[in-house]
């Protein structure tokens, strides 16, 4: 496994465009077309197999901005296969902010590097966890 510039610059882009309300933009351009494409998120009911799928996903938040703020990002590839984890906060409309974490893992198809696997959580202390367990 090797670092991959490429693939942390086109995270960053996405964050980018997702300030600029471009989400449709970054899921058309990020996301791949193929049979088991997977978007997974915080919310039991976040998950989400193939395209039009995820697309429909991100559709309320086509033209949000949204302030995402990189703390740590790392990119690997090996061959034709990619991965980014990172950890962000996104600026909420009241200020605040919201601790996210993601890993997602690429393809290099013929149009270039396209996600094939998105999961996001949001982080909860392990002191809640174990409150849960009793």
């Amino acid at each position: 496994m090797q670092p991959c510039e490429e693939l942390r610059n086109l995270v960053l882009k996405n964050y980018e465009n997702e300030a600029l309300g471009r989400v449709h933009e970054v899921v058309t351009d990020s996301y791949s077309h193929q049979e088991g494409t997977t978007v997974i998120g915080s919310d039991p009911a976040n998950w989400f197999e193939g395209y039009e799928a995820i697309f429909k996903f991100y559709e309320p938040a086509a033209t949000s901005r949204l302030e995402v703020t990189a703390e740590v990002l790392h990119a690997f590839r090996e061959g034709n296969i990619g991965w980014t984890m990172d950890r962000v906060r996104l600026k909420l409309p009241d200020g605040g902010e919201l601790p996210i974490r993601h890993t997602r893992i690429f393809e290099r198809e013929a149009e270039g590097w396209k996600i094939v696997h998105n999961h996001t959580s949001i982080p909860v202390p392990d002191e809640k966890l174990y409150d849960l367990w009793g």
